[in-house]
Order: structure tokens, then sequence, then C-alpha cells
């Protein structure tokens, strides 16, 4: 894009004026969004037009005249009761700048959403007051809803129904505009409008320790209320995985805050957030202060990853070709981040805070940088079709807003061409298919054969000695609390019958080796190298199919402590008790210490897989069963070596005993299952290992309902105690300022005393 296409004549006699909407203010109230958005948008129009001029829309007029080169004039005070008349919603200034204006243009954002009515109502009515005066409208990328009231809804169709350009974000909000009856051929699908900002490298040090900086930069952006107290849960579980990413990957974790200004409350900027990631991690955190928008174009160029809950940073790491992932917290970001990543098919790489709490982060970040040619690929192919594109439709916006000489303000523009796919196309062939490099096998179809006939396989060494000696302190280190992640539980040892042990509790509980269960452990580094193994991802190929996406139901510590140990009963892995939609039927299970009939191996019936779950409940099998099924001379004892695996099929009847020997016996094992997989009790798929993401991350309509009205409660919840403490702080001050009063008082009284008694004398 480097140029006017020829024939492109689109300069007035006079030069035109734009009058643009833009929500923005200074750097007291910034908002890096909607500055990158302008910024774009103007530069732009001054391309195609020019002599082209602005009056904006600020509330730093000042900063935004100097910044912009353009005119810049104060909204004015917007009541959230719309009056019944556009013309009521206006100043002088205002009005006389809309006079004097040849169009308007409301740029980009996600203000037109029930969040923020009071930007609703501005825009409609600048729309209507254009519409009242004849003024062609633009409106540019915008995303719109997805939940509106029906009032919102019946106001924002009414105003876009007057303009001649209709520019969303998302294939979401094309839908819901196409839904308001609005005429096809003016709605376009686009990139977000500061999609192809030109980056820009600070001119001073604050970049210095970046350009020298070695290791890969994961770019971290929360959002402020990552700060606030109802986040503390998620922002542990955020933390502890991104230590886990640090240690995986070797990088170098840089917060990028978007939203602050000393006139923004502290509860509503992002470095509060940065504050409270740094305290929960152990990595170190570098903390930028707010750039500018080209600015922070140019760091994402340099990351190696993007982690944000904000819309931007996914947008110019997508510009930049920059792997990056997504965490949404409510419909309205939902919509937005997966939309930033749509038009490249990588929306799988976003993902939502319960899942991200439910320790899902860590294995799509690491998923994502496996894959990080393939989708660093498929970013590039998107952008350089956009790119193509974007000259064409900036012309056809030109002539939307009647700026092409010799254009009729209302005239019929042939719609652009589509930057974006709609629904039901892949931006690339096959984009939403993972395929692997082609490679020999690691299994033989012998191997294959004898697991179909047997339930089980031998598959030999996995792990060196030195991989074994880090699994085995780690695994120490996690037992005696040394290092501790959030989402996992814990189950004790006692040592007697299986019925009486404790249930599994989450979080750390005492400091000792003698767990029989740690459950969670794909969150560890260590462990989910391992379970993400070529080979267990040609097994989980093999088993669900090449192109499925795989999920952990879970990684886990089986220990029998030395001395020790609970006699496990025949069971199956599988069942209603394990509360999922669809039985999971491979786990891998790999020895730490040598696993031998002395120290409670496992124990399985050959071919008893065939028999299919004998309980519909799954779980532990009835006497009946296991003396039909279990006879002492059918028994195999899996005596493996340390570092030596075992893939079982999960309904392989199997059992274990005690540990009668001086050595503990410790293994890894993990169920994988399609990725498709949800829990019955919570509606959540399950972190993704292999493979991409699914777009369902609660997949019941009424448990996602609850989970979103108890975010809703907790934080009203958290917004009220704030305000408590506000009010508490002000109690305060009023109690010290009547406190002083009271002594000024009682100081003047006896001053009025001592002049009295003085003036009797």
């Amino acid at each position: 894009m480097d140029g006017i296409p020829a024939g492109a004549a689109l300069l007035l006699v006079t030069a035109p004026r734009l009058f643009v909407i833009a929500d923005v203010a200074g750097p007291d109230d910034y908002h890096l969004g909607d500055e990158a958005m302008l910024e774009a948008n103007l530069a732009a129009f001054r391309r195609f037009v020019p002599r082209i001029q602005f009056t904006v829309l600020s509330r730093d007029p000042s900063w935004t005249r100097a910044r912009y080169g353009v005119e810049a004039i104060a909204p004015p005070p917007f009541a959230i009761e719309q009056p019944d008349s556009p013309g009521t919603w206006s100043t002088p200034d205002v009005r006389c700048a809309l006079q004097q204006s040849h169009g308007v243009v409301i740029s980009g954002g996600g203000n037109l959403c029930q969040t923020w009515p009071e930007r609703i109502l501005e825009r409609v009515a600048v729309l209507e007051y254009a519409a009242e005066n004849g003024l062609p409208a633009v409106v540019l990328g915008q995303t719109i809803g997805p939940v509106l009231t029906r009032d919102q809804r019946s106001r924002i169709s009414r105003a876009l129904s007057a303009a001649s350009w209709i520019g969303v974000r998302e294939e979401e909000s094309a839908a819901l505009v196409r839904s308001m009856g609005l005429s096809p051929e003016r709605i376009h699908q686009q990139f977000d409008d500061a999609f192809f900002l030109e980056p820009q490298p600070p001119m001073d040090a604050r970049a210095e320790g970046l350009r020298a900086e070695r290791r890969p930069i994961v770019a971290i952006t929360l959002d402020a209320s990552f700060g606030a107290p109802y986040r503390r849960r998620a922002l542990r579980s955020i933390g502890a995985q991104l230590d886990a990413l640090v240690e995986s990957i070797g990088a170098a974790l840089v917060f990028v805050p978007h939203v602050g200004g000393a006139a923004v409350p502290i509860a509503q900027r992002d470095l509060l957030a940065a504050s409270a990631l740094e305290q929960t991690l152990r990595s170190p955190l570098r903390i930028l202060d707010l750039w500018q928008p080209r600015e922070v174009r140019w760091l994402v160029e340099r990351a190696a990853l993007v982690i944000s809950t904000r819309y931007h940073p996914l947008i110019f790491a997508a510009a930049a070709a920059v792997p990056s992932v997504g965490i949404h917290t409510d419909d309205y970001t939902r919509t937005k981040l997966r939309g930033a990543l749509a038009p490249a098919g990588v929306s799988h790489c976003c993902i939502s805070i319960e899942s991200a709490e439910r320790a899902a982060l860590l294995p799509l970040a690491v998923e994502v940088w496996h894959q990080q040619l393939s989708i660093r690929a498929r970013l590039r192919a998107a952008r350089d079709r956009g790119a193509a594109d974007d000259p064409w439709r900036w012309e056809a916006i030109c002539d939307a807003a009647g700026l092409r000489a010799g254009s009729s303000r209302r005239r019929t523009i042939v719609p652009a061409r589509t930057t974006v796919p709609h629904q039901g196309e892949s931006a690339m062939p096959n984009a939403h298919m993972r395929i692997a490099p082609s490679r020999p096998d690691l299994l033989s179809e012998a191997q294959w054969d004898e697991f179909d006939r047997e339930g089980y396989l031998h598959l030999g060494r996995v792990l060196d000695e030195a991989q074994l000696a880090a699994l085995r302190q780690r695994i120490d280190d996690i037992m005696l609390g040394r290092i501790k992640y959030p989402s996992l539980q814990m189950q004790l040892d006692t040592g007697g019958a299986y019925e009486d042990l404790p249930a599994p509790v989450e979080g750390f509980l005492s400091a000792t080796l003698g767990y029989r269960k740690i459950q969670g452990l794909e969150a560890d580094p260590l462990v989910l190298d391992v379970i993400r193994r070529d080979l267990f991802r040609e097994i989980c190929g093999r088993t669900y199919g090449r192109h499925a996406s795989i999920s952990i139901f879970r990684a886990m510590l089986m220990n029998k402590p030395a001395g020790k140990g609970t006699h496990l009963p025949w069971h199956q892995d599988a069942g209603d008790v394990w509360k999922l939609d669809r039985d999971p039927v491979i786990t891998t299970w790999i020895a730490l210490d040598p696993a031998t009939r002395a120290n409670g191996c496992i124990q399985v019936i050959p071919r008893s897989h065939r028999l299919g779950l004998l309980s519909k409940n799954g779980s532990t099998i009835s006497d009946a069963h296991a003396e039909a099924y279990c006879p002492e001379n059918e028994i195999v004892h899996l005596e493996i070596g340390a570092g030596e695996a075992l893939l079982l099929h999960n309904w392989l009847l199997h059992r274990s005993g005690v540990n009668s020997t001086s050595i503990p016996r410790r293994a890894i094992s993990a169920c994988y299952m399609d990725g498709r997989t949800l829990s019955t009790v919570g509606g959540h798929r399950f972190p993704i290992v292999f493979g991409e993401h699914e777009d369902v991350d609660v997949a019941i309509p009424f448990v996602r309902a609850l989970k979103e009205e108890n975010r809703r409660l907790a934080e009203s919840v958290s917004e009220a105690t704030r305000y408590a403490h506000s009010l508490v702080e002000d109690n305060q001050r009023r109690e010290s300022m009547r406190r002083e009063a009271e002594i000024y008082a009682k100081s003047l009284e006896h001053e009025l005393s001592r002049v009295r008694s003085a003036i009797g004398r």
C-alpha cells in the first residue's frame, strides 16, 4: 500500500473538512486503542485527500490539536437519558464545527455496546445531526454489540440507516447489523482501523533494554480488573503459568499497559494489574509506562509471543505476524479478541478467563509456540490480502464521505472488496486444520495390533537419566511445597483401605513425601514437556484422528510412598464417575522409579477392555465382576524400569498393591481425550495440549449464564467494597476536619474570653 491506485482522483476543488468522533483524550486519560485508530484513520484520509482538514471531538482538545495537527473541541456533557432531539446534544462549538464540515466520521472502536450507553448516545446524536443536515456520514471499523438493550438496538439501527458506509470488524457484528434490516451493500467487514498503523521505535532510551534482549520477549497486557480482589484467584493461576512458560521457552516478560493517566481512577489503570501480576510471579517482569501507538506496534513486532486480555495488542500482533493468545472475560471481549485473529483463521488462540484459571493458558501458549511457523504464515497471508485490498477500501470510503471530486453526497457506494472472510468461509484453505510435517511413524503397525488386542502396550524408555533426575526433583519440590501451582489437587496416602482415602484437596496441604496422588501437573513445564512428546501426539492422532484437537483430562503423579501405599482394587478408568460427556480411551503411564511386584506395579487383565464398561458409573467394579473377569491365573504384572512408559486402554481392568520396599514407586500418568470433551458439571472443556482450542469455553448455556452472572456479581461486590472504603476514608477526613474545626472554635472561645477579660479590667 505505497500509494494511491491509478485513476483515484479524490481531491475536491476546496479543502474539505470532516467532523470526527473518536473517544480520545490526552495523556491524563489515555486509551491506546482509541488513539491508534484515530491516528491511522487521519493518516489514511490524508494519504488520499492531501488537503483535507479535521475537527476532532476530544476530552483534551489542546493535546489532540498539537499531536495530530487538527482542530479539536471538547464534547458536550452527555446525560444517559437521551434527549428527543439530537439538536439538544451540542454546544455552540459543536454546532459550529458540524456546520462547517463536509461530512461526519465515526472512528473505529467497540463503543456500540451495552457497556457504554453514553457512547452509543453520542454517536447516535452525531449521526442523526448529519442526517438532518444532509451531511454524508461514514462509520469505520466498529464492534457492535454483542449485547444491546432493545432501545439501544433501535437507536443504532435508525442512526446507521443514514450512514453511507458502515465498517464492522467481526462477522458477528456484521450479522447483527444485517439483522437490523440495513442495506447489505453498505455493510463492510474489515480489519481494525489501526491494523496497518506503521511501527515507530521510541526516540529516547526507553527501548534500549528491549533492543539488547536476547531472550524471546513475551508481551503481556492485562486490563485493570486483574488488580481487583475478585480476579485474585485467576491472576495467581495466570502468574504461575507465566512462570512455567518462562521456564519452558526461556522467555523475558514485558508488561505493556494500554490504559492509564493521572485522570484515570487507579482502579481502571492497567498498571494496577501489572503491579498485582508482579507480586504473583517468581520471574522478573519489566513494566513499561504508557507508550504511543506506533511505539507499541514497534515493540510487538519484536516480541515472540503476545498474551493479552485487551484487543489492540492482538491487532498489532496479527499485523506484525506475531503469534498471540487472547484471554476474554465476557461475551463482548470474546467477540473482539476472537475477531482480531479470525481473518488469519487463528481465533482458536483465544480462551476464556475461566479456562485460563483452570491452567489452560500454559498448554495453549506452548502449543502456539510449537506451531509458530505455521501461525506466522497464516498471519502474513491474511495481512498481505488485506494490504492489497486496503487502497480500494479507502477509495470507496472517501467516495462515501463525499470527498471524490464530482461525487454525490448521497451516492450509492459499490461494496469494497471484502478484506476478511464472511461467515462460512475460511481465511486460508484448510486454515482450521493442523497439518503435521510428514515423518516416519514412531509406533509400528505390529505394535498397534498388539495394543488393540491386549489393551496395553510397552512403549519402552522415553526418559533419559537427566530427565528422570529433573522430574524426580520437581515432584519432590512440589510435594514439599518448594514449588506451588494454584491448580493442583493433592491427596495424602493413608496406607489404609482404598475406601478410607481422603478426598483430593485444592492447593498445598503440608510438606510431606507421603502424597498418593497430585492432579493438575500439566501446569508444570517439565511435566507438560513430557506429556507433549511427539510419541504421545502420534498416539493421540492414531486414536482420535490426525487432525483432532487433544485435551488433557488430568496429568498426575501416582505415588506409593516407601513402605506404604494404598491397595487399589480392580477398576476401569471411565464412566459417569468422571463427569464427562464422553469417555477418554487412552492413558499413558511413565515410571519415575522402577515399578515391580514388590513396590506395587500395575496389574492388568489382558484383553479385558473388549468387555466394554462393566458399570455405567465406571471406576471400581463389583465383587461379582471381579470374580468372573479377574482370575489369578490371567493377571499380568506390568513391571517396567524407571523412565519406561506404558500405553493403557481406559477400559482395561487394572489394579495395584502396596509398596513393601524402601523406595517410592512414582509415576506420571496422563489421560488424553478428544478436545471437544465437556465436563457435565461445569460445562467447560479441558486444556488443549495438541491441536487447536475449540470455540466453546463454557459449552452448556445454562452454566455459562450462571458464570456470567457470578462474574457480574463479583465485580459489583468489588466495586461496592471500593466505594465503601472510599466512604470510610471520606468520613475519616471529615471527622478530622470536624476535630480541627472544634479545636479552632475552642481556641476562638478562649481568645474571646481573654479579650473580654482584658476589656473588663
